[in-house]
């Protein structure tokens, strides 16, 4: 069961964690929202939860630096930070128990959601920066298909059960069976390392056999990021994650409230329209693994972007038929299903260009800024369901996808290994 022995492993592992990613998400992001607008809670409101309990997912930026300095080699590199953050995870769930009635402990439910959704962050940085180091980049493409293959299943999966659960037994057995799935994932890890020869536990015998490398200060971890961070390229990689967040951020709290408010579905029916949809879309992101690798990140990206773009797009100029329940299913089951798909793009976009002295912290700052994108766009649609309607929601929704289509169309990786060659002919590069 070693990590760097076994590709199959790999994969298998990295869909796993990003699994149990996704059950927070499943049963915070999606199923609650819902079942909060079937109990009359506002747009503002709604929208100001999914707000907050995307933050931690922004401060995660914070983290890469602590794994990038504060290791436990012989447990393996990021295994130790995974282990820790998937038990936080488990227990955290576990505290959701508290909440008897959410319409009257949002307060409650907010912070104890957030810190589900800071062990979740923490397990992902853990979880990417191991595959930067373990996983070739010929083959980023494929394991970013099977680890948004394997949140996409989590969240499907928690979506579908917690929409029922919650409208029949209520939040704390929903949140308990949560956990006793995340504790699974946690107790199946262990029997996982990265390197053979290293330890299972703190207390075991064993040793790194990777790649001898001192844990460098802050200091210098900070310098050597200076070094990739601030090129051009970066930062048009930084702003079409952040372009993908906020679309996500609003679609997430724009779509619930409408299916549930506008449209008329049941918390149950639009959590088993996100398990149906997102399974399948599932499997369409496994499936685009490999042409991302074959046809290039830019071009998968963009046909993507479009996509969402045109859809978006359809359903503002269409309001007339939204009267008609099929044409709204599957307009709803559309976006549902190119969340994943997109999602391998822009993560591939992201992991190419880290430098792997660097790997977790470069990633972690460009995923924050997709999801400090995510925070403002569920924000944003609060601010504006107050004085829009949902024709025009949908439209600036359209528009905030075009802007992002416009900045992917300026990446250019050649450009970029250009640059980062010349600065180690320079001497620069760290």
């Amino acid at each position: 069961m070693y990590l760097s022995k076994s590709e199959g492993l790999r994969y298998a592992t990295c869909a796993s964690l990003y699994f149990a990613q996704g059950i927070p998400k499943g049963l915070l992001n999606i199923a609650m929202p819902a079942w909060l607008a079937s109990q009359g809670m506002s747009a503002s409101a709604i929208a100001s939860y999914l707000a907050i309990i995307a933050l931690p997912w922004v401060f995660k930026l914070t983290t890469g630096p602590l794994m990038d300095r504060f290791q436990f080699p012989a447990m393996g590199l990021r295994r130790p930070w995974a282990l820790g953050a998937q038990l936080g995870m488990a227990i955290s769930l576990c505290g959701l128990v508290v909440i008897e009635d959410p319409t009257l402990q949002m307060a409650t439910l907010t912070a104890l959601a957030a810190l589900v959704q800071a062990f979740a962050a923490t397990q992902d940085v853990a979880v990417d920066g191991m595959a930067i180091n373990l996983v070739p980049e010929s083959q980023h493409g494929r394991i970013n298909a099977f680890m948004s293959f394997g949140k996409a299943l989590g969240w499907a999966g928690a979506a579908a059960v917690s929409g029922v659960m919650l409208t029949t037994v209520g939040l704390a057995t929903t949140a308990l069976l949560a956990a006793a799935v995340s504790a699974m994932v946690f107790i199946v890890f262990l029997f996982v390392l990265e390197r053979e020869g290293e330890r299972r536990f703190p207390w075991s015998k064993g040793q790194y056999h990777g790649a001898t490398t001192a844990p460098v200060s802050i200091t210098s971890l900070v310098h050597s990021l200076n070094q990739v961070l601030w090129n051009r390229l970066s930062l048009i990689v930084f702003l079409i994650l952040f372009f993908h967040g906020l679309v996500n951020g609003y679609g997430d709290a724009l779509m619930p409230i409408a299916a549930v408010q506008l449209f008329g579905l049941s918390t149950e029916q639009w959590s088993n329209l996100v398990a149906t949809m997102g399974l399948l879309g599932a499997f369409v992101a496994l499936g685009i693994g490999p042409f991302i690798d074959k046809f290039g990140i830019k071009k998968m990206s963009v046909i993507t972007t479009a996509v969402v773009f045109v859809h978006a797009l359809i359903l503002a100029q269409t309001e007339s038929l939204w009267v008609d329940e099929t044409y709204v299913l599957v307009m709803l089951s559309i976006w549902v299903l190119l969340d994943p798909v997109a999602m391998v793009c822009v993560i591939a976009i992201g992991m190419s260009i880290c430098a792997k002295e660097v790997s977790a912290t470069q990633f972690a700052v460009y995923m924050s800024a997709a999801n400090l994108g995510l925070s403002l766009g569920s924000k944003l649609f609060g601010v504006v369901s107050e004085s829009a309607d949902y024709s025009d929601s949908y439209l600036l929704l359209a528009l905030l996808v075009a802007f992002m289509l416009g900045i992917l169309v300026l990446f250019n990786k050649p450009q970029l290994e250009r640059e980062l060659e010349h600065v180690g002919e320079s001497g620069r590069r760290p």
